[in-house]
């Protein structure tokens, strides 16, 4: 996931440098997530997690030669210096080896703040894939009873049918009006053809 969340990343920033006029921050994520895709088969699927991290110092725009002192609206990181080369312009006095001291303590307290919110970003995404996974079974569990339940009524209702039919089938009709006994023939030879049953009428 950091691979992905790194390379998002700088595409990201590529395409925030090179934004155009009239171009606002939706153009520029849209820009960097075909980018992404193009580099990969699926869709970025951390946008909430890098959208934690990107505001870390550590993941903030590094300038490009030439980028310092144009009045760029974004806040650029400075440039690390290696710590073992003197820089012949510091200051030796202790204040400034107490401010630094400092900024350095307020680097690891970042880091373990953003290590905590990864924590809880990867809690809650497990626990939401838990709920999801419950709902879709769920979901089948419901599914699974309803077709048991429809199965259940029209076994109940080819039931019920051949009940009437055999009973209309049998039922004699030896009093039957002259004019009706055509249809009640014709009636009963229909129902020993749909089941099979001998009929010599």
């Amino acid at each position: 996931m950091m691979t992905k969340i790194n390379l998002f990343n700088g595409l990201y920033q590529q395409a925030d440098r090179t934004r155009g006029s009239g171009c606002n921050d939706l153009n520029v994520m849209k820009v960097a997530l075909k980018e992404f895709k193009d580099k990969y088969p699926n869709d970025f699927q951390h946008v909430e997690a890098w959208k934690v991290v990107r505001k870390h110092e550590k993941w903030a725009q590094v300038p490009l030669l030439g980028e310092e002192g144009e009045g760029s609206a974004q806040k650029r990181k400075p440039v690390d210096v290696d710590p073992s080369i003197p820089d012949m312009n510091e200051d030796p006095s202790p204040q400034r080896t107490q401010r630094r001291d400092k900024r350095q303590a307020t680097s690891s307290e970042g880091s373990a703040e953003l290590a905590a919110q990864f924590k809880e970003y990867t809690a809650m995404k497990e626990a939401k894939h838990a709920m999801e996974l419950e709902a879709i079974e769920l979901r089948k569990k419901r599914e699974s009873e309803a077709r048991e339940l429809i199965t259940e009524q029209r076994e109940t209702m080819r039931n019920y049918a051949y009940d009437r039919d055999m009973k209309t089938f049998l039922k004699p009709h030896d009093d039957a009006p002259p004019e009706m006994l055509p249809f009640i023939l014709a009636r009963k030879r229909d129902i020993a053809n749909k089941y099979g049953w001998p009929c010599n009428f």
